[in-house]
C-alpha cells in the first residue's frame, strides 16, 4: 500500500508540473465509447487503444498474447463447467468478472461458449487494426454483458492496396507448447469495389503436467459413494493439459461499395474451423453403473463458426446520418469426452448449436453546434441448443433455450462551453427471461489547462444471467459438480431465483500531456447489487457448485498510466491498477481478483531499423476460494523482443517471453516457462 501511495503522489506531481506546456496533442479517434467517431481526449469514460504497431511490437499471435500485457484486464481460469477448464481463460475488467466483459468484433457479438473461454486463442492478431477497450459499465449503449466494460476488436480498414504475410514459430525451453502461426491479409480497390481477404492457421502442440489422482465411484443421483465399484479408490498419475493441442483456421472476406455519394453497402463473411484435444481429470460414466469422479479423461473438440453480416451506411442530409446492421453468428460445437482408465460411454453432453441473430440501427443527428444526438434500436435473438442444459446428466439430447432482447437508446453529446463537454445517455431493454431494465449514463470532461483534462463519469449497468448460470448440468467441476440455479438434481434439491446483476460506477480522472510525458490518474468505485457468483454446498462426493446472487459487492480502484518519451529512439510506459473488492454480506474479497497488477515497458531503437522492447508484468496475490482462506503467490514475468526491418518489405522478429522461467500457481492458468519465438512479416 505504501508503494501505491508513493506512485500516486509521483503521478500527481507529474500532472501538475508544466501543465501549461504548449504542446500539440496527438489526435486519437475512437468509436466504441459513444458509437460516434470522437477524440479520446473528449470522452468521459476510461478508454485504452491498442494499435496495430503495438501488436506488432510484441509479436502477438492471438488476442491472448495482447491481453496478457494489459493491467486491470485479468484472465480468470477454471470457470468453464468442463474438465478442460484448466486450459481455458476468460477476461475480467476491473474485477467485474468474466461474464461482465463484452467482446465485439467490428461492433458485433460472436456466438460461442458462455464466458468466452476459447475466444482469446481464436482471434488472430494479424487481422486487427486496433483494439478499443472501454472500462466501466457500457450498458446504455450495449445492454447486458457490458457491466464491466467492452472490448471492441476493429479489423483492418480497406484504405489502400496492400498485402501482408506473417509467419511465426515458438516453443518453450523443453520443446513443448509449440505454436506455428501463418496468416495472410490482402486489401484493395478494384472497379470501385473495396475488398479485404484474410486467413490464418494457428497450430499448437500440448503442454502437460503430470498429476496424481484418486478415483471415487458415486451414485450420480445421490452422490453416495459406491465402495464396491471396481474403479473406486484407484490411484494413479496422468498428464493434465494446460495448453491444448489445437488447429484453428480462420478465413474471412469483406466487400463494400458506394451505391451513390450518400449510401455505402458492406457485406462480411467469416468462417472458423477449430479442433482441440487434451487430457484432464474429470468425471465419466462407468459401463457397469456409477459415475467415476477424478478420473483421467480425453476431451476432443470440433468447433465451427460462420458469421454473415451486411451493413448500410447512409447520409440523409448534412446533419443526419445512420447505419443499419443485420448479422447472424452461428456456432456449432461438438465435444466428445472419453474415459481413459476404463470402458465407458462417450460423453457428448458439452455439445451445442448457438445462433445470434441481430438487427441494429443507429441515427446520428447534429442538432446544432453544441449537440450531437445518437439514437438507436436493437433486436437480438440468442438460440442455444445444447445437451449441457439437459436436466438428465447422462443424456446427450439437445434442449433449446431462446432469449430475446429488444432495446432502445438515446445519447446526447453536448458542448457546454469552450472548455467543458458532457455526454448523457439512457437505454431501455426488454428481456424475455429477466426483468426489463433501464440504465443511465452521464459524464463531463473539463479542460483545466491547455494539456490537462479532468473527467467525471457515472454509469449504470446490468447483466442478465446466462444459460450456463441458469441451466447447466455438469457432473464434473473442480472438486464436485456444477448445476444451474434452476436445476433440481441429486444433492441440489431446490431451485434458486437468480436475479440480474445491477451496477453503478463512479469515476474521476485527471490526465496531462506534456512535451514528453503523458500521465493519467483514475479513481473509480463500482457497486454491484445481486452479483452472480458460484457458491458451493456439501462435501466429498455430494459437493456441488451453483450460481447465486451476492447481496452487494463493492469494488474500489486506482489506475495510474504513464508514458514517457525519452528521445526519438526510446520511450517508457508504466501502468498500475490497484483493486479493493468486498462482498458486503460476508466481508470477503472476490476470488481471482489480484489486489495489484502493473506493467513496465521500455522500447529502444538500437539502429534506425532495429528496435528492442522489454516488458515486466507484475500480478499481486489473489484469493482462490470464497472463504478467503487461500491466496496465490504474486509473480513477475519479464519478456524481451527484437524487430529488424531488413527493408521496406521484410521484417524479422524474435524474442523470449518469461525469460527467467518464472513459475506460477496452476490455479492461475497456463505457464509454460520461458517461451522462445521467431517470425517474419512481409508487406507488399
Amino acid at each position: 500500500m505504501k508503494n501505491l501511495v508513493l506512485l500516486s503522489t509521483i503521478a500527481s506531481l507529474a500532472l501538475i508540473q508544466n501543465s501549461f506546456a504548449n504542446t500539440a496533442l496527438e489526435e486519437v479517434m475512437v468509436t466504441t465509447a459513444t458509437k460516434t467517431e470522437k477524440n479520446i481526449e473528449g470522452i468521459s469514460a476510461s478508454v485504452i487503444v491498442i494499435t496495430q504497431k503495438d501488436i506488432e511490437k510484441i509479436a502477438a499471435s492471438t488476442l491472448k498474447d495482447v491481453f496478457e500485457k494489459i493491467p486491470s484486464i485479468n484472465a480468470q481460469f477454471g470457470r468453464f463447467p468442463h474438465p478442460s477448464s484448466a486450459s481455458k481463460a476468460s477476461v475480467s475488467i476491473r474485477g467485474a468478472g468474466a461474464n461482465g466483459t463484452l467482446i465485439l468484433v467490428d461492433g458485433k457479438r460472436l456466438s460461442g461458449e458462455t464466458e468466452g473461454p476459447y475466444e482469446l486463442n481464436r482471434i488472430p492478431a494479424s487481422m486487427i487494426e486496433r483494439i478499443e477497450i472501454v472500462k466501466g459499465s457500457m450498458s446504455t449503449l450495449y445492454g447486458s454483458d457490458a457491466i464491466g466494460g467492452v472490448i471492441n476488436i476493429i479489423t483492418k480498414k480497406i484504405d489502400k492496396n496492400s498485402s501482408t504475410i506473417d509467419i511465426k514459430y515458438g516453443q518453450n525451453g523443453h520443446s513443448e507448447a509449440k505454436e506455428k502461426n501463418i496468416n495472410f491479409t490482402t486489401r484493395g480497390i478494384k472497379d470501385e469495389v473495396r475488398y479485404k481477404l484474410f486467413g490464418s492457421i494457428i497450430d499448437t502442440s500440448p503442454y502437460n503436467k503430470n498429476k496424481s489422482y484418486s478415483q471415487v465411484a458415486t451414485n450420480p443421483s445421490t452422490g453416495a459413494i459406491l465402495a464396491s465399484n471396481p474403479q473406486n479408490g484407484i490411484l494413479g498419475t496422468n498428464n493434465v493439459t494446460y495448453t491444448d493441442e489445437s488447429n484453428v483456421k480462420n478465413i474471412g472476406a469483406r466487400v463494400e461499395k458506394d451505391l451513390n455519394d450518400k449510401v455505402t453497402l458492406g457485406v462480411d463473411l467469416n468462417y472458423l474451423d477449430e479442433n482441440r484435444e487434451g487430457t484432464y481429470l474429470g468425471s465419466a460414466q462407468f459401463s457397469g453403473g456409477g459415475l467415476i469422479q477424478n478420473t483421467p479423461v480425453n476431451s476432443e473438440d470440433n468447433n465451427k463458426r460462420f458469421d454473415l453480416s451486411s451493413d448500410l451506411k447512409y447520409q440523409i442530409n448534412d446533419d443526419l446520418s445512420g447505419q443499419t446492421k443485420v448479422y447472424r453468428s452461428y456456432y456449432k460445437k461438438r465435444n466428445e469426452t472419453t474415459p481413459i482408465n476404463f470402458t465407458g460411454p462417450v460423453n457428448k453432453k458439452f455439445s451445442a448449436n448457438v445462433t445470434i441473430d441481430t438487427l441494429e440501427s443507429n441515427l446520428t443527428y447534429i442538432l446544432n453546434d453544441s449537440n450531437i444526438i445518437t439514437s438507436g434500436l436493437e433486436y437480438r435473438k440468442e438460440t442455444r441448443d445444447s445437451s449441457a442444459i439437459n436436466p438428465v446428466p447422462s443424456s446427450s439430447e439437445f434442449i433449446t433455450k431462446v432469449v430475446k432482447y429488444k432495446s432502445l437508446f438515446i445519447q446526447d453529446e453536448m458542448v457546454l462551453t469552450d472548455t467543458l463537454n458532457a455526454t448523457m445517455g439512457a437505454r431501455y431493454d426488454h428481456i424475455s427471461n429477466a426483468d426489463n431494465k433501464a440504465t443511465l449514463q452521464a459524464g463531463l470532461v473539463q479542460k483545466l489547462a491547455v494539456n490537462t483534462n479532468l473527467r467525471v463519469n457515472y454509469a449504470q449497468g446490468y447483466r442478465a444471467p446466462d444459460i450456463a448460470e441458469l441451466y447447466v448440468v455438469s457432473p464434473s467441476y473442480k472438486d464436485g459438480k456444477r448445476f444451474g440455479s434452476d436445476v433440481i438434481y441429486g444433492p441440489k434439491t431446490t431451485a434458486y431465483d437468480l436475479k440480474p446483476e445491477q451496477s453503478q460506477t463512479f469515476e474521476v480522472a485527471v490526465s496531462n500531456r506534456l512535451e514528453k510525458l503523458f500521465s493519467e490518474l483514475v479513481l473509480f468505485n463500482t457497486k454491484i447489487d445481486d452479483k452472480i457468483e458460484l457458491a458451493s454446498y456439501g462435501t466429498g462426493a455430494a459437493k456441488y457448485y451453483t450460481s447465486e446472487n451476492l447481496d452487494k459487492v463493492d469494488i474500489k480502484g486506482v489506475e495510474l498510466n504513464l508514458d514517457y518519451t525519452i528521445n526519438n529512439n526510446s520511450n517508457l510506459d508504466f501502468n498500475l491498477t490497484y483493486l479493493n473488492t468486498e462482498d458486503k454480506s460476508t466481508n470477503k474479497e472476490l476470488i481471482f481478483t489480484p489486489d495489484l497488477s502493473a506493467s513496465l515497458g521500455f522500447n529502444y531503437k538500437i539502429l534506425p531499423n532495429v528496435a528492442t522492447n522489454i516488458s515486466l508484468r507484475y500480478i499481486g496475490e489473489q484469493y482462490s476460494d470464497s472463504q478467503n482462506s487461500t491466496t496465490t503467490d504474486p509473480y513477475t514475468l519479464v519478456d524481451l523482443g527484437i524487430n529488424y526491418d531488413v527493408n521496406k518489405t521484410l521484417t524479422l522478429y524474435s524474442g523470449i517471453d518469461n525469460i527467467f522461467d518464472k513459475k506460477i500457481e496452476e490455479e492461475l492458468g497456463t505457464n509454460v516457462g520461458a517461451y522462445y519465438f521467431a517470425g517474419a512479416r512481409i508487406n507488399f
